[in-house]
């Protein structure tokens, strides 16, 4: 699969950056940009795949956008999620970071997991229960006003969003985000950032980033605490570097944030 990924990379992904291939720019019905390059690495992707294990069922982002059926599948017996290209806006405008996301699921639950950064041509890669190791070490103890992160506010509710956003000054430093969801976990992994603070949990964005963050002994939740499920219909979920982290951070921005409408429990109809 690291292979696949690197030669889609390569002959579709950085031909493409900044380059005359986008053309082929819509909106899906989500409102999201999509380009001819997400079609084409999904379709690209799928195929590989396939060919690695035909039993299968592949979901792809833009398969999925097109079919919203395709989502069912997730609890079959193997399934694999393709995001073909994360960071499409950053793409569109010829910014970096965008990233390739790939998980393979048995059951609903994520096995292996990759995420590639095609421009700068880093993978990381794991499997359940194989450790993973990259960047520093989360501080055992570490302090409030010293943890920085990012948080994806844009997304919330008003009333949620300003309640949250005027608890930033007790850490050490949020940023909004880099628009790029696979390159924000790849920043945690290499401890370039404690938490991250997301609204949307679209399967394909966090299932492949939120595998490997385990694996290197970090922790992902729901802002009601519940563990990340690639099928829930769920909004608002908070990443970190350690479960400790993710505790100090989810005390300080989320616990007692007036609730009125039960924002932080909320369920999404359909992604």
């Amino acid at each position: 699969m690291s292979s696949a990924l690197r030669d889609a990379a390569r002959s579709l992904v950085v031909p493409s950056f900044r380059g005359s291939g986008l053309a082929d720019v819509s909106r899906k019905a989500s409102g999201t940009l999509v380009t001819q390059i997400d079609r084409d690495v999904e379709s690209r992707l799928a195929e590989a795949v396939t060919t690695l294990f035909p039993s299968s069922r592949v979901i792809g982002e833009e398969a999925a956008a097109a079919d919203p059926r395709l989502l069912m599948h997730l609890g079959d017996e193997w399934a694999w999620l393709i995001d073909p290209l994360d960071g499409t806006a950053n793409f569109v405008e010829g910014r970096e970071p965008v990233t390739m996301m790939v998980a393979l699921l048995y059951r609903g639950s994520p096995v292996l997991a990759w995420i590639l950064d095609p421009l700068q041509d880093v993978l990381i890669a794991a499997g359940r229960g194989e450790g993973l190791s990259v960047g520093r070490a989360a501080a055992a103890a570490p302090a409030l006003r010293d943890l920085r992160g990012a948080a994806w506010t844009r997304y919330f509710d008003d009333g949620l969003r300003h309640a949250i956003e005027e608890r930033f000054p007790a850490l050490g430093q949020v940023t909004p985000g880099c628009k790029c969801t696979g390159a924000e976990y790849l920043s945690l992994l290499r401890g370039q950032q404690d938490f991250v603070l997301f609204w949307r949990s679209m399967p394909w964005d966090h299932t492949a980033g939120i595998l490997l963050l385990q694996e290197s002994g970090g922790h992902a939740a729901y802002l009601n605490r519940n563990p990340f499920q690639p099928g829930a219909k769920r909004f608002g979920l908070l990443a970190a570097r350690s479960e400790q982290i993710w505790d100090q951070v989810w005390t300080a921005l989320i616990e007692g944030v007036p609730d009125p409408e039960g924002l932080l429990s909320h369920q999404a109809q359909t992604y």
